[in-house]
């Protein structure tokens, strides 16, 4: 894992909290760790939200954010396999992102690269709404506070970077799990 300046700054961890990863994410911090979760690391950014997040930032003077999700997350199994029966219901945002994933990799045998892909955009697409958020974005920004995401594979306990994944599966079409 590769957690900029996480040695000597405070970290707010967003996951879904069906990941049970923050004993893991406290095992692998240094500092202090903050958790706000939501489904499917499925985030609404309405104006409370962003002003108590902000609160939190500067109260515990957070240096970073990082997004954080398990590939096994039920969200998005439920997505890329239509015939299971659901457990959760996927919301629009999960169906969208779905349709991003070029063909060839749908059909692919590995199940792993598809959903380590859709994780990885998932990602990324929540990371570059929050700093577009009209209060918490600037406030972010402002305060030059670091984002990343992170997919976690927890077989061989590995967080990779959502553009590790997308350079690997989209150039080679397989990712090294090991």
């Amino acid at each position: 894992m590769s957690f900029n300046k996480l040695e000597s700054s405070n970290c707010l961890f967003l996951i879904c909290p069906t990941d049970h990863i923050e004993i893991i994410l406290r095992q692998t911090c240094s500092t202090n760790a903050f958790f706000y979760t939501a489904l499917g690391a499925n985030f609404r950014w309405d104006i409370d939200t962003q002003k108590n997040l902000i609160t939190l930032i500067e109260n515990q003077k957070v240096a970073q954010i990082v997004f954080v999700t398990k590939y096994t997350n039920m969200f998005y199994k439920e997505i890329l396999e239509p015939e299971i029966e659901p457990f959760f219901h996927v919301s629009e945002t999960f169906l969208q992102l779905d349709k991003t994933l070029p063909d060839y990799l749908l059909n692919q045998s590995h199940p792993i690269l598809r959903t380590m892909l859709l994780a990885s955009r998932h990602l990324q697409a929540q990371q570059k709404y929050m700093l577009e958020t009209a209060i918490l974005g600037k406030v972010l920004k402002h305060n030059e506070v670091t984002t990343q995401s992170f997919v976690y594979h927890p077989n061989n306990q590995i967080f990779y970077p959502p553009k590790i994944i997308e350079n690997k599966v989209l150039s080679h079409g397989q990712i090294s799990l090991n």
